[in-house]
């Protein structure tokens, strides 16, 4: 039994892995770097204290968790605003 959740909790850190490395990937694609990152208008991630689920919203709505927000909607999949997420998540450690 232990083994067996041994090697399920490395085929869900590498299906995790691929997505944040997916998420890097439309990261860059989408432009999120111009606004985001060190000394940048939309902020740093490795401050950032919203969960995955509140980082989705801001994704698809930015302005439903910030009325004054200048970002745009991110247009994509769940898949890949999920991906994106997953990634951003990874900024903050």
């Amino acid at each position: 039994m232990k083994k067996m959740f041994a090697v399920t909790a490395v085929v869900l850190f590498a299906a995790s892995s691929a997505l944040a490395a997916d998420g890097a990937a439309l990261f860059k694609s989408k432009m999120c770097g111009a606004c985001h990152g060190p000394g940048k208008k939309g902020g740093d991630f490795k401050t950032c204290k919203l969960d995955k689920a509140a980082i989705l919203k801001v994704l698809k709505d930015p302005k439903s968790v910030n009325p004054k927000a200048t970002m745009m909607a991110i247009k994509g999949s769940d898949e890949e605003l999920n991906a994106i997420a997953d990634y951003v998540l990874t900024l903050r450690k």
